[in-house]
């Protein structure tokens, strides 16, 4: 089977577990590693246990994230990734901008969501972080990559058109066929820029993305779709980065 070349369209890291992704131009990436600052820092949503001097992976059901609370998404995030700053806005309220390095900042992103989700918090919330941890939900360091193709042909199944963004990817493709990504399980996989990868897995999905980013609505039930039509949960898969080196916009990934 030959592949096609899949185009990189976009670029996004998510700085802060939950929250808004920051979309980038260029990714500096490491062998084994994930994208820059991706999940670098998460909300406990209640004591979990993390030992920011000797991190392992929790599951994300311990901190704030959509899958439990669609309110998340009401608030919009910016970053400045070079001063680790967070923005944030919602309607009605101010406008405010947190460091995310300093103990302040962090109480003060904490205080924020608690504000903003009331009672529905399960305990108290507090910003977490650990040099080179990232919390992904998973045990292992993956890029996450989704086919544009595959978002467009869950679109035409429910009639609705489907925001690429609730999948959180790293790297979003084009120029292929719908989940001709879930063919690459054993291909040698790079970019045009020298960057290797190796597949790892598909990206089976939780009820996350039924959350809208636009309007913060719980409003599709994707993975109910999926499984009736494709028999499987699965939009995305996730890559081990193999080598050091950069990913640019207008790249592409060859398969071979």
């Amino acid at each position: 089977m030959t592949f096609s070349p899949a185009h990189i369209t976009a670029l996004a890291t998510h700085p802060v577990k939950g929250l808004t992704e920051h979309p980038l131009q260029t990714a500096k990436v490491e062998a084994g590693a994930v994208f820059p600052l991706d999940r670098a820092y998460a909300i406990e949503n209640g004591p979990c246990g993390f030992d920011p001097a000797a991190p392992q992976h929790i599951s994300k059901s311990k901190f704030l994230v959509l899958v439990r609370y669609e309110d998340v998404a009401q608030v919009k995030c910016t970053y400045d990734l070079e001063n680790k700053s967070i923005t944030l806005s919602k309607p009605g309220a101010e406008i405010l901008t947190l460091s995310l390095e300093t103990s302040e900042g962090q109480e003060a992103l904490a205080a924020y969501f608690t504000a903003h989700i009331g009672e529905k918090a399960a305990g108290p919330l507090k910003v977490r972080h650990a040099d080179g941890h990232a919390f992904t939900d998973t045990r292992s360091k993956y890029v996450h990559v989704v086919n544009l193709e595959s978002v467009r042909a869950l679109s035409k199944t429910m009639g609705i058109e489907i925001n690429p963004k609730r999948f959180r990817a790293n790297i979003y493709i084009d120029g292929i066929p719908a989940y001709e990504e879930f063919n690459w399980t054993d291909k040698k996989i790079r970019s045009s820029s020298g960057v290797e990868f190796e597949f790892a897995k598909n990206t089976r999905r939780c009820a996350a993305v039924d959350v809208n980013p636009v309007t913060a609505e719980r409003d599709t039930n994707i993975n109910k779709t999926l499984y009736n039509t494709l028999g499987h949960m699965n939009v995305g898969i996730y890559l081990t980065v193999l080598n050091n080196g950069t990913l640019s916009l207008g790249d592409t990934l060859i398969i071979e």
